[in-house]
Formats: structure tokens, C-alpha cells, sequence
């Protein structure tokens, strides 16, 4: 009786489900953007070519006075839209010759810094639409200071944006500048350092991102609210064979698909392409 085996048959897509969650968990961990923002992929069904995010105005009470009819108003609404409109691409091929000869799951670490890439690629966009978008703070000139964070941050409470929601993202020389701050390194300022682990977590309760991708004298400080990222289609990948490459040989590919755009636009009394929710250096 012939024994039976288990190989690539009945394992070749429980191989592709584990490249593709190692793709998935990659790209969130490497993202930084992401998290802080909305996310709206629940919405990027198939079919849709956009997003919109209806916004409408306030009533404000009038006085009626005694027997005398009062004015009736009237809501109006607009739209803010979110263009499902990246499609980031990102290919490889190796020499079967090379891959046998090499000591690293090239397969595995390829898909790994493919992830990476693509996930610098949307912070990168985010950043982008925050600079876009932002209202300028006329104090914020050169390195951030503690007089320009507590501007920053009146800005954002005058705008009504919700505190709690808060982010302020910062270049590592930003870092620097915040770390020759003696009140955010005092132990005796707040009763304990703000830099317990050797980084500056939170300033003035408002949790601190550090990003390589920001310009030396490039901050912002914003709300969750003040932008959304949908992705229509999570990172896949797909492969061909590629023979001229040496037998085995396969060319690879991984893309994915997705969109983003600032909220709120022209609320608060802002500009109409600029949302109250972001507050950026003037720079």
C-alpha cells in the first residue's frame, strides 16, 4: 500500500496565508500614521471609486418674543471625499541559483521589507495631506518651544477638537529640542520625569510620534477626527513563474490599494482647503 503525502498540493495555500499574515501584521507594526488617524476601510467596499463624509452646519438660537412668530432655518450640508486612489506597487525576482546559496528565507524577508516599504509609502501620504491641510500656527517659527506646544494646543481647544484624540508628531532633532526643555526632564517640574524610559512620551498630556520622515523643523499637532485612510485592498501578493532566472525561479509582486484625505474642511471658520483639526509649525 502506497503511502500518502502531504506536500505542496495540500500546503501551497496554507504557505500563501502565512506570507500574506506576516504582510499584514508587517505592515501595521511598521506604519506610525495609521493608528492616529481615521480609518475608514470598513467603508472601501468594492464597486466604490470614493468615500464622502457628509457635513453639515449648526442651528443657533434666536429670541422669540411674545406672540410674534420666530424665523424658521434651514441645515446645509457638504461633503468631504476620500479618492480611493494609490495603488502602490512594489516587485522582486531573485536567481534560483542565488536563493539556494543564500543563508536567509529570502522569500519570507522580500515580503517583510516589501511590507515595510509600502507602510513608509502611506505615512509618507498621510504626512502629506497633514501638510496640506493644516492651519498654521504663526507662533510656530524655528525649533518647538514650550510657549509654541501650549499654542498649538489652545489652537486645537478654540477649534473644539477633542483632547483625548490628540497627537503631536515631531522629527527626531524635534525630540532634541523638547529634550533640552528642563521642565519636561525635571523630576521636581511635574514630581517625576516625563522621560522615565529615556524618550519623551507625552507632553502636557498629549502622547508624542517621532517620525524620520518629517522635516527637521516639520510638526504637527492634530486630531484623530482631522483625517481619514481607507484601504479598498489590504497588501497581496502574487507570482509568476520566471524561468530565464534558472528553473524555479518566480517574479514577485505585492500592491494594495487605498486613499486619503483630510477631514472638516473649511469648518470652524478656516480656509476651505484647510481643516480646523490640524495645527502645523510655520515653517
Amino acid at each position: 500500500m502506497a503511502d500518502i503525502i502531504t506536500g505542496n498540493t495540500q500546503l501551497v495555500a496554507t504557505k500563501q496565508d502565512l506570507i500574506a499574515s506576516l504582510v499584514q501584521r508587517e505592515l501595521q507594526a511598521a506604519t506610525k500614521f495609521v493608528p492616529t488617524i481615521k480609518d475608514v476601510s470598513s467603508y472601501a467596499v468594492p464597486g466604490s471609486k470614493s468615500i464622502s463624509f457628509p457635513k453639515g452646519s449648526s442651528f443657533t438660537p434666536i429670541q422669540r418674543a411674545s406672540g410674534v412668530a420666530g424665523d424658521a432655518a434651514a441645515l446645509t450640508f457638504d461633503v468631504d471625499v476620500l479618492d480611493l486612489d494609490q495603488r502602490p506597487y512594489i516587485a522582486w525576482l531573485i536567481d534560483s541559483n542565488d536563493k539556494i546559496q543564500s543563508n536567509i528565507d529570502s522569500e519570507l524577508e522580500n515580503a517583510k521589507r516589501a511590507a515595510s516599504g509600502h507602510a513608509r509609502d502611506v505615512d509618507a501620504k498621510v504626512i502629506a495631506e497633514l501638510e496640506a491641510i493644516g492651519v498654521v500656527e504663526v507662533s510656530a517659527i524655528g525649533d518647538v518651544t514650550r510657549d509654541i506646544i501650549l499654542d498649538m494646543r489652545r489652537s486645537l481647544r478654540n477649534f473644539e477638537a477633542n483632547m483625548d484624540a490628540v497627537t503631536f508628531t515631531i522629527s527626531p532633532d524635534q525630540e532634541l529640542a523638547l529634550l533640552k526643555i528642563n521642565e519636561f526632564t525635571r523630576a521636581d517640574a511635574y514630581g517625576s520625569s516625563n522621560i522615565p524610559n529615556g524618550v519623551i512620551g507625552r507632553v502636557f498630556g498629549i502622547p508624542i510620534l517621532i517620525s524620520t520622515q518629517l522635516g527637521s523643523q516639520q510638526f504637527f499637532m492634530y486630531e484623530k477626527e482631522c483625517c481619514a485612510i481607507g484601504f479598498q485592498r489590504s497588501p497581496q501578493m502574487d507570482d509568476q513563474p520566471a524561468n530565464e532566472y534558472g528553473v524555479g525561479a518566480r517574479r514577485k509582486a505585492m500592491d494594495l490599494m487605498y486613499g486619503v484625505a483630510g477631514l472638516q474642511l473649511g469648518e470652524k471658520g478656516v480656509a476651505a482647503n484647510e481643516s480646523p483639526l490640524i495645527i502645523k509649525d510655520n515653517n
